[in-house]
């Protein structure tokens, strides 16, 4: 499929049906640290359980959205975070192939965010109800400003490159980090359209914020605890060590810097990340590249098959 212009920045263009081979993964893809390996791992464990509760709250939503040009954009949101979801839950397959296995961890995020982002309980009045939206949208639109600050992170870093880290794992990063920097306005812009109270988001964020690091870090100390291959424990100091090497994002940037940015009144997702940047990666991306060549395949196989008809 040819590239195709956004009609917004900040709103997403279509899914791209990238596939990686992990046949050849090593347990430990930054060769040497298996601290930095399983903190970026535990975005395999968060992502598909959580984007499948993002497509949920966003689906509900649609239906209040009164603007066409944010409602034509839901649809690609929704098929890009599904994707990513299949993507990263293909990783899990091989670290249970490896003998990590997640689903422990999964299954209890799973439980908790069934109840945190799910459906109101029964006996909630519909103001309650039409509230309990708002708050599922709001605090969907928190965790996609922490994804998009991912996203524009891995598409900048170099330290995971100079670490000699596995280049497929390091595509899926930045192909999932650019389509994050891609669509990061969607949520927050549907959020505004249906709802904007300034309250809602903020307390949305308090709450979020320290829920989204916790489970972090536990899904860190869950991997490494499961690693056989290791001895070692999870400590803050490794994580500032990652950080000064560039392997990970700031502990203080993500428990600080992020949220802050995000509780002002006059925050947009807009000036967190380069959509240019994104897309430039995109184009060159080898598993992008690839998904496009197969839908271009696909597309001219239909045509001749039209002809012929």
């Amino acid at each position: 499929m040819p590239e195709v212009e956004m009609h917004h920045d900040g709103h997403p263009a279509y899914r791209r049906q990238v596939r990686f081979d992990w046949s050849n993964l090593p347990r430990h893809w930054v060769p040497g640290d298996p601290f930095t390996t399983h903190m970026i791992n535990v975005l395999h464990l968060l992502l598909p359980e959580g984007e499948r509760h993002f497509i949920k709250a966003v689906l509900e939503a649609s239906s209040l959205v009164d603007d066409p040009e944010l409602e034509a954009a839901i649809k690609p949101f929704i098929q890009q975070e599904s994707w990513h979801a299949w993507a990263h839950q293909v990783v899990l397959d091989r670290l249970a192939e490896q003998g990590i296995d997640t689903t422990t961890y999964t299954d209890r995020l799973g439980r908790t965010l069934s109840v945190t982002l799910g459906d109101p309980p029964r006996f909630f009045p519909p103001p309650l109800k039409r509230w309990w939206l708002y708050r599922r949208l709001a605090d969907v639109a928190s965790l996609e400003h922490f994804t998009a600050v991912l996203g524009q992170w891995v598409l900048q870093n170099k330290g995971l490159e100079r670490a000699g880290a596995d280049p497929v794992m390091l595509d899926l990063l930045r192909w999932h980090g650019a389509e994050e920097v891609e669509h990061r306005s969607l949520v927050f812009d549907v959020y505004q359209n249906v709802s904007g109270s300034y309250w809602i988001r903020a307390f949305s964020m308090l709450m979020t914020a320290p829920l989204f690091v916790g489970w972090w870090i536990a899904g860190a100390r869950y991997l490494m605890t499961s690693d056989e291959s290791i001895d070692a424990k999870w400590r803050w100091r490794d994580w500032w060590r990652a950080a000064r090497k560039d392997l990970l994002p700031s502990p203080w940037n993500f428990l600080v810097t992020v949220p802050l940015r995000y509780m002002r009144p006059s925050h947009h997702p807009g000036p967190e990340a380069n959509t240019e940047m994104a897309l430039d990666y995109l184009a060159y991306s080898p598993a992008a590249r690839d998904a496009r060549e197969r839908a271009e395949a696909h597309e001219r196989s239909k045509a001749a098959q039209a002809a012929h008809s």
